[in-house]
C-alpha cells in the first residue's frame, strides 16, 4: 500500500508541476506569439482554469496519499503544509483572479487591450493578471521544494536500511 500511496503522490506532483511549466514555458508563449489579444485570452483563460482544477484533485490525491504514509514519509507535516499551500494558492486565484479576469473579458467582448491604460477594467485586469503570475510561480516553487522533500525521503528510506 506504501508503494501505490508513493506512486500516487509523485504522479499527481509531476502532473501539477509539469503542467504548470507546460503552461508558462510553452503553451502561454506559444499562444501569445500566434494567436491575437482577443483569441489568446479565449484560449489561456481555459486552458487555466482546468490546470487549476488539476491542481485541486492533484494536491487532494497528495494530502491522502501523505496519510496514508503516515510517518513514513520525510517530514509529513512540512508536505502537507506545503501541498495546502498550493491548493490555497490556485484555488483563490481560480476563484479571486481568473473567473474576473474572464468576466472583464466577456463584457469587453475579449478586446480588453483595446481599453485606455488607464481605463478602470484595464488596470484591474492588467493587476490580476500580474497576480496570477505571480501565484502560479509560488505554487511551482511549493512543488519543487515539495519534490525535495520527497527526494530527501528516498534518501532517508535507505539510510534505514
Amino acid at each position: 500500500m506504501a508503494t501505490v500511496a508513493r506512486t500516487l503522490r509523485l504522479f499527481a506532483l509531476i502532473l501539477w508541476v509539469g503542467g504548470i511549466v507546460h503552461f508558462g514555458v510553452v503553451l502561454a508563449p506559444a499562444a501569445a506569439h500566434a494567436l491575437n489579444t482577443r483569441d489568446l485570452g479565449a484560449v489561456i483563460g481555459p486552458a487555466l482554469a482546468k490546470l487549476h482544477m488539476i491542481g485541486i484533485f492533484c494536491g487532494i490525491a497528495m494530502l491522502v496519499s501523505l496519510r496514508v504514509l503516515g510517518n513514513r514519509a520525510y517530514k509529513p507535516l512540512a508536505q502537507a503544509a506545503l501541498i495546502v499551500v498550493m491548493v490555497v494558492l490556485t484555488f483563490v486565484s481560480n476563484r479571486m483572479l481568473l473567473q474576473p479576469m474572464q468576466h472583464e473579458r466577456a463584457v469587453t467582448d475579449g478586446y480588453i487591450s483595446a481599453l485606455p491604460l488607464d481605463a478602470p477594467m484595464r488596470r484591474d485586469f492588467d493587476n490580476r493578471h500580474h497576480w496570477t503570475t505571480r501565484v502560479e510561480g509560488t505554487v511551482l516553487l511549493c512543488g519543487v521544494a515539495l519534490a525535495l522533500l520527497i527526494a530527501f525521503e528516498q534518501d532517508q528510506r535507505k539510510d534505514e536500511a
